[in-house]
């Protein structure tokens, strides 16, 4: 049986596309979807329809998905804020059928498959507390690697070094039942096996909005496990148009919606590192200075802030950006 194991799309139906088309050239079985599927790219129902239309599908739900929740029934009228322009956008642009379906998902899932449980949710602190975030959230990512790209492999090496030399970790992992763990929510890809191959740690990373400070490709990852017994771990990258993309983003009406969220998003994009942390902690500071307490912030701190943490050299201006 061979898994394609997919997470964090955030509404980038382009990139939902490609990773799909890729895995079902490598005659995968089945789909595994591990949450947030929506907000941050203008296409948050068609993703969810993508999904939909699978056959041969298993899905969990996100932590994004709760913001969708929290506005089921309340009074559009007082959406007056910035900050949360981008959800009051994804939720007018779902479907009610689609929106059901989302929220019905559970938070987690169990599978067997020739024996071997599969365990899936959106992430690893449900397996292995917080190992993975404590060092290897985005924002320490992006710190550790600053302004430089990093390969596959060093990635690679250097997020396994870590794990084997975290005393935490270890005790923790060697306290999980065999089988396999399947989780994203971190925008990384990566993987982990225990010496007797009998417990599997799986991150796809994000095919969405990757934030792994790779340069190119959109990750997921391929399980295989073989009726005869084994298992097989493939992490994949797919080729993706990024400017292209980026150039229709830019037209889109969520581009108008929630300008903020969607300039820091196509930074993001163009970067393959975390952005929107940083100015959100950045907003934060600026809100205290000036005594704002309104939290959502106000659509004239939220713009306020953008602007200046701009001018400091937070992002660089995507609407003034030519793509190529």
């Amino acid at each position: 049986m061979k898994f394609a194991i997919f997470s964090d799309i955030h509404g980038n139906l382009p990139a939902l596309n490609a990773v799909i088309e890729d895995a079902e050239k490598q005659n995968v079985d089945s789909f595994l979807f591990l949450g947030d599927y929506c907000i941050s790219n203008p296409y948050p129902d068609e993703c969810i329809a993508r999904i939909r239309s699978l056959d041969r599908k298993y899905a969990v739900r996100g932590n994004e998905e709760k913001y969708l929740e929290n506005l089921i029934g309340k009074d559009q009228g007082t959406w007056t804020d910035g900050q949360m322009q981008i959800s009051y956008w994804c939720f007018r642009n779902i479907n009610a059928d689609n929106l059901a379906y989302l929220l019905a998902l559970p938070a987690r899932l169990r599978l067997e498959c020739n024996g071997i449980p599969l365990h899936m949710a959106h992430s690893s602190e449900e397996f292995i507390e917080d190992c993975e975030h404590r060092e290897w959230a985005v924002a320490k990512v992006a710190a550790r690697y600053q302004d430089t790209y990093v390969t596959r492999d060093r990635f690679r090496a250097d997020i396994h070094s870590y794990f084997d030399n975290d005393r935490q970790f270890q005790d923790i992992f060697s306290r999980l039942e065999n089988g396999i763990y399947l989780f994203g929510h971190s925008h990384i890809q990566w993987s982990y096996h225990s010496g007797d191959g009998k417990k599997i740690l799986i991150n796809p990373g994000s095919c969405g909005l990757p934030l792994d400070c790779i340069r190119d490709g959109l990750p997921y990852t391929i399980l295989d496990l073989p009726e005869g017994g084994g298992t097989a771990v493939e992490e994949r990258r797919v080729d993706f148009r990024k400017e292209e993309y980026i150039s229709f983003l830019l037209q889109s009406e969520q581009f108008v919606q929630a300008n903020i969220w969607s300039r820091i998003i196509i930074e993001e994009l163009r970067t393959t590192r975390e952005h929107m942390l940083f100015f959100l902690k950045y907003a934060e500071k600026y809100a205290t200075e000036i005594g704002d307490t309104r939290r959502p912030f106000s659509v004239s701190t939220w713009e306020k802030s953008f602007e200046l943490w701009k001018k400091q050299g937070g992002i660089s201006d995507s609407e003034d950006r030519a793509p190529g």
